[in-house]
Formats: C-alpha cells, structure tokens, sequence
C-alpha cells in the first residue's frame, strides 16, 4: 500500500463536468484540492456520450459540443492549480479517529483529506473493446472507442465498426471532416436506428458495408494503414485506412457507494440541502445525488457543486463567509 502523506482540505473523486466545475469552485474557496478520477479522461459522460453533439442548455453559451465544453472546463478547473489523478477507483473511504478521511484506491494507494465531495455520477462506462489479435498496439494511437477529439480525424480515411444506430451518427459526423468515411457492420441491420437515420446514412458519402467484420489490422508503431474485411460468405477485402473507431456497446461499472457507507436510494446517494450524505464531511453533487426535484442536467451539476464546496468550507471553517464572488476574487 502506497499512502500519500498530503493531507488535503478536500477531495473530489469524479472528474467529469460536475467534478471539473466543483474542483474550479474549491480553489476560489482557498482550500487545497486533488481530483482524483477512474479513467484516462476528463469529462466524464459529456466527453463520452456527446463529445461532437452540440449542448445548448447551459446558460449564457448558445451551443457548444461536448468536446468544446470539456477543453473550456478543464481550462477552467486548471486556474487554481487542483491536484489531478487519472486512472485510480476509490474502493475505500474511511473516516479515521482524526476526522481524516482516507480513500484507498484498487491499486492500494492511499489518499487523505479532510473533506470528500462524490462527483461520480452513477458510475463509470466502459467501452466493450474491440477483441482482435495485436489491436491493443493500436488503442493509443489510431484505434478508437470514441469519437472525441474530431480534428484528429480531419483528411483522413476512417472507419467506423459498429452494429449500433451510434456507428451511423458517428460516421455521418464524420462524412463532412474525413477524407473517407467507411462503416462497417457485422449484422444485416442496425439497432435502434430510425428509418430517417437509415435513409440520411444511404443517401451520404459514406460506404457502408454489411455483413462483414474486421478481420486483421495492418499497420507499424500503432499507426494503421489498412484493415481487412471479411464478408460472412469468406470474401476479402483490403482497405486503406487511417484511423478505427469502434463501438461494441458499453459495460457500466458502478459506484461503489455501499463500500463507502453511504447512503443510497435507487443506487443514487441521499443528500440533504447542503449537499450533505449521511456521513459528515461527505458531500457528493451531480448525477450521483437523490434528492426532491432533481434534475439531471449539466448545469445542475455546477449548482450543486457549488454547494457541495461551500458546504465543505463551511465544514472546515464554520465561521468563514457562506459564499465568495468571481468579481471579488479574479480583479
């Protein structure tokens, strides 16, 4: 077990936009701060879900995507300079005899804090990999299992591989920026796909080709040049192409809120008006909540997060100011 001796003023495990904005908020709170997140991403289901689909319902930005609002956010939460972990699942949270908190990672790395704000969501979802020989050489590079980060595709022949109406969207946002758009599907239809979804795709640039999977990737120092397709009837076919995105569908994996101790209805955590859970020094914002009237909505997020921080300064500092102001702080 590798334990971090920092102890810091509070810790937010969950680093998507709920997590960024509250992280962004702690620090204009003066309190020391460390994110600590279970995937290789920020974002969470915004940079998953709706990395290229335009969001219109947060106040004062007409639309922006998904991806653009990550980019703006961690811009954001990096001004007041939080601690930021990638990678580690908090299996543990114990409150110690100190009224420290430690959180225990499956890797057995320890972190302390005095204050813990749950920022996960529900959980984390995970894409359902792409299970062919030698593909792992090509994940950091050219094989993708989502669409972010458009530019990176811009001139360039793509293929999509995917039985699901996603495979299509994915494809038809493509279609304006590759060079090349190829879809392939290893069934004879699509799932979930409307017919107006059918039509716009049949009726684009892209190739789509059914009833054939990816057979073998071909290519050097994680870079593909060509993918080899196989029809269900055994015919070949080489293909030219640059980058792979791939959705198999996605496997949710849960917060483990009850290992936490905390709290829970319909696998959400019960939190008062404060943002407060059962535990004292516990506060969680964003999807993760249950409470009267809640809306599941990215603003909610920071409303809630905005709470969540002044509700742990409040804990720390019972006699600090209730709230701070941007144009007081930034002059």
């Amino acid at each position: 077990m590798v334990e971090n001796h920092k102890v810091y003023d509070v810790m937010i495990i969950g680093g998507g936009t709920t997590g960024l904005f509250t992280a962004f908020y702690c620090g204009m709170r003066g309190m020391t701060t460390k994110l600590i997140e279970s995937g290789s991403q920020l974002g969470g289901k915004v940079r998953q879900f709706l990395p290229e689909k335009l969001i219109y319902d947060i106040g004062g930005i007409p639309q922006i995507t998904g991806d653009d609002l990550v980019h703006q956010m961690e811009e954001q939460a990096s001004k007041n300079q939080p601690t930021i972990i990638h990678n580690q699942w908090i299996e543990t949270i114990t409150k110690n005899e100190d009224a420290l908190f430690s959180l225990v990672s499956t890797e057995g790395i320890v972190h302390q804090a005095k204050t813990v704000i749950v920022a996960t969501g529900t959980g984390r979802f995970d894409p359902v990999k792409f299970k062919l020989e030698d593909c792992a050489l090509y994940e950091q590079k050219s094989l993708h299992y989502t669409i972010s980060n458009l530019e990176q595709f811009s001139g360039k022949r793509v293929m999509v591989s995917s039985n699901n109406r996603v495979g299509i969207e994915w494809a038809l946002t493509l279609e304006d920026i590759a060079e090349k758009v190829y879809l392939v599907n290893s069934k004879k239809t699509f799932q979930h796909a409307t017919d107006l979804e059918l039509h716009r795709l049949y009726e684009s640039s892209v190739t789509v080709t059914l009833d054939s999977h990816i057979a073998h990737l071909h290519g050097e120092n994680g870079w593909l040049e060509k993918v080899i397709t196989k029809s269900n009837h055994q015919t070949e076919e080489s293909i030219e192409v640059d980058h792979l995105l791939v959705y198999n569908g996605l496997k949710m994996n849960p917060a483990p809120f009850d290992s936490w101790d905390l709290k829970t209805e319909s696998n959400k955590v019960v939190v008062d008006h404060h943002m407060a859970t059962n535990i004292k020094g516990i506060f969680a914002a964003g999807d993760a909540t249950s409470y009267p009237g809640k809306t599941m909505l990215i603003a909610s997020g920071y409303t809630e997060g905005l709470t969540a921080a002044n509700s742990a300064k409040a804990y720390l500092e019972p006699k600090a100011p209730a709230q701070v102001y941007s144009t007081v702080i930034y002059r």
